[in-house]
């Protein structure tokens, strides 16, 4: 291709990290360098297989052989400069340097259906849906806490990201070729992009002036909304019209802000507490029947 381009993408456990990079490699002729290449390097330089490596990775307490994939990560990034290349990697965006920074998110009942379809073997084995999130939740929960760990680093901090991207609604064709639009456009703006159907509001439709919308639906607006993330859901704080435009023209991200939540529940910016802005299942409801949507569960 010809853009001597490096991307790191992590992203959460089903969100489609590794079909992107695949999409990347035959659609954009980047090389892959995945977590699995690595190992098989070292497992090579070792004289064993990859199997035996895998083994004593398992039994490996003191993370050498995680560090020595990532030490082998920096060597393969240093040696190939000028090559267009995409590193499917959970750490690869902490130790490539110069490269456009891409975490994968997805709508967790999404990301176990993907999961329990896969075919990824025994360790990803569920016998429910309800199984499969919980197992996806505290795999997510020991990977986050044990990189942090390891290297004081926190991989669910979307500010460590150029690009962060859901992959809910999205093909991984279309996911790629986002990807490369927001990396060859400007590499120092962090932009969010969630999927319009997962986004939960806090007002009601009584409160959603039509007219209102329909102006937005004939215009070009795509002001940033304010968001919050709490337990795998996602709530509008602002731009309730702007949401609807956007899904009733049939579009599937909106740019936006996330905001924190401190361990109150309490949201600083609007001064009002998450318990305070959920609706009931007759008003979510609502939103879908006037948007056309349908959501794969309610908060609780």
């Amino acid at each position: 291709m010809g853009i001597n381009m490096y991307i790191t993408i992590t992203g959460e456990l089903g969100s489609g990290k590794s079909t992107i990079a695949k999409v990347l490699n035959q659609e954009y002729g980047f090389m892959v360098y995945s977590t699995g290449t690595v190992q098989r390097e070292i497992a090579r330089e070792k004289g064993i297989t990859t199997l035996e490596l895998n083994q004593l990775m398992s039994e490996d307490i003191h993370n050498i052989y995680d560090k020595m994939i990532d030490d082998k990560t920096v060597e393969l990034s240093r040696n190939n400069v000028g090559k267009d290349i995409v590193f499917d990697s959970r750490m690869a965006w902490h130790f490539v340097e110069n490269s456009f920074k891409v975490y994968v998110v997805a709508d967790i009942y999404v990301a176990a259906k993907r999961v329990m379809t896969a075919g990824r073997g025994k360790e990803e084995q569920y016998a429910s849906m309800e199984e499969a999130v919980a197992g996806l939740k505290k795999r997510k929960q020991l990977e986050d806490t044990r990189f942090s760990e390891m290297y004081s680093a926190k991989t669910t901090d979307f500010a460590n990201y150029d690009l962060v991207i859901d992959s809910t609604v999205l093909t991984p064709s279309e996911l790629a070729r986002f990807i490369m639009e927001s990396a060859k456009k400007n590499r120092q703006e962090k932009r969010i992009f969630l999927s319009l159907q997962r986004l939960f509001p806090t007002k009601t439709i009584q409160n959603i002036n039509p007219d209102d919308v329909e102006k937005l639906k004939k215009s070009e607006d795509d002001t940033t909304i304010d968001v919050v993330m709490h337990d795998d859901f996602c709530f509008i704080l602002n731009g309730h019209h702007r949401a609807c435009a956007k899904l009733q023209k049939g579009e599937k991200l909106i740019q936006v802000n996330v905001l924190e939540i401190d361990d109150s529940g309490y949201i600083p910016k609007y001064n009002r507490k998450l318990e305070d802005i959920l609706r009931t299942p007759a008003e979510y409801s609502d939103w879908e029947e006037y948007n056309r949507i349908k959501f794969l569960t309610y908060p609780e």
